[in-house]
């Protein structure tokens, strides 16, 4: 009896910390889903040949939080995941082609949303661009200017599932002339979990007639960015934006020897007046033109119709309603890309990225408020020291350029805060080969959240 009922305490041991075990199994998962909460993506594409592709990921918060980060297949199979602690105010670089050789996802999680990620990718002419990582968000509607730029041939929207829902991805192509036919096509697809679809936008719908391409997800939401590849193996990346009425080119310039294309485009779907102030470096007006945009379509206009001999220039659009803009310029060295965007509100990130001993990277600063204001730059190395600060006075609408590259160590990466008190800025970052003081790329400031 007594040894019947040693075995009947033992099962009820046993059963107890099996039941014990299972909680806490589940109060580990549900622990870690809530820690790493807050989440960042971009799709990959392999580099052209002889390329490198990078990923920063910063600590904008001053308490070194942990990071997970996860590489999928474009058919969403997880080929590597692994954590890393960040350095205080520091940062770190990971070559992305040590894990991802093919096109795909990567996903970065971590308890602490004060972190920011920077997908570079480097050719072998050292011409290189930058995309944020973004966050996904709700589902939602995205647009994207669909321009054939004279000196750019294919593009390619690449579509991304972080979340691993396996979202249902619909996209509209209009044409740009708007009207009454103005779908040319609708498509749809289903993303697989944590899978990436990359396809040429002109393969869905006749490229002299394409304007802007509408993307929402339904079922889970997705990130998005796309691709040009340009004359002299220049490629741009541009991430898909959402619309707004108040919209600024920070840069632009006009001569004989500069082509340029700025491309409005409605996404309200009602046809709005649109506005278009062209300001010169120093911040005076100097041409307005208003234009009607058709509805659901584009307009293309060159800024030198309007101005001549024009260095660093502005454009400002409003619209009645919201709308979405895109500058291309191809000049004697290069050919850039610009997106319009809406007024920043809050303090900015930006990091300082010189892969190579002779190369030198420019801070643009723009005030795009009404009133003077003051803003300080702080300068932190990628071990999280801050290296410098300088304040400067800005007046609205006229940019100051400023060397940086002396705060830091040759070929190593660092952080550039900038922040003002009631400060409307656009903050850039120009790439120059000291040699030959070609243009190599352009990264953007993202608000610190």
């Amino acid at each position: 009896m007594q040894k019947a009922n040693r075995k009947e305490q033992r099962a009820k041991s046993l059963s107890h910390k099996a039941i014990l075990a299972s909680w806490l199994i589940i109060l580990y998962l549900c622990l870690s889903a809530c820690v790493l909460s807050y989440t960042l993506s971009v799709g990959h594409l392999p580099p052209l040949r002889n390329g490198r592709t990078f990923l920063l990921i910063t600590d904008l918060s001053g308490a070194g939080p942990d990071v997970e980060i996860s590489f999928y297949s474009e058919a969403g199979i997880n080929v590597a995941t692994f954590r890393k602690l960040l350095p205080p105010m520091g940062k770190i670089q990971i070559d992305i082609d040590n894990y991802l050789q093919t096109t795909g996802t990567i996903v970065l999680k971590s308890s602490n949303e004060r972190i920011a990620g920077e997908y570079w990718q480097i050719y072998e002419n050292r011409s290189m661009f930058m995309l944020p990582l973004q966050h996904p968000g709700e589902a939602g509607r995205y647009f994207v200017n669909r321009f054939r730029f004279p000196s750019c041939g294919s593009k390619i929207l690449v579509l991304s599932d972080p979340h691993g829902s396996g979202p249902l991805v619909q996209m509209e192509f209009y044409s740009s002339t708007g009207g009454q036919e103005q779908i040319a096509k609708m498509e749809s697809k289903l993303l697989r979990p944590h899978g990436t679809l990359a396809f040429e936008i002109d393969d869905y719908a006749p490229p002299d007639i394409l304007g802007k391409v509408s993307i929402r997800s339904f079922g889970g939401s997705i990130v998005l960015h796309y691709r040009q590849l340009c004359r002299d193996k220049v490629v741009l990346a541009v991430p898909a934006r959402l619309p707004a009425r108040e919209l600024i080119i920070n840069e632009f310039s006009t001569d004989s020897k500069i082509t340029g294309n700025l491309v409005i485009t409605d996404t309200s779907g009602e046809g709005p007046v649109v506005e278009i102030q062209f300001l010169d470096d120093n911040g005076e007006v100097i041409a307005v033109q208003e234009k009607l945009l058709p509805h659901n379509g584009a307009l293309d206009i060159d800024p030198a119709d309007y101005v001549d001999n024009v260095t660093n220039g502005v454009m400002k659009i409003s619209g009645e309603t919201e709308i979405m803009a895109d500058y291309w310029e191809k000049n004697t060295q290069t050919v850039l890309h610009t997106p319009a965007v809406s007024e920043p509100d809050g303090d900015l990130f930006i990091s300082h990225f010189s892969p190579f001993d002779d190369t030198q990277d420019v801070l643009s600063l723009l005030n795009v408020g009404k009133e003077p204001v003051k803003v300080k730059i702080q300068f932190y190395s990628d071990d999280g020291k801050e290296l410098g600060s300088e304040e400067l006075f800005l007046e609205p609408y006229k940019q100051i350029d400023k060397l940086v590259g002396h705060y830091f160590a040759r070929a190593r990466p660092g952080t550039m805060i900038v922040s003002g008190a009631n400060a409307s800025l656009v903050v850039t970052s120009h790439i120059f080969d000291l040699k030959n003081t070609k243009h190599l790329g352009t990264a953007y400031a993202q608000v610190i959240r």
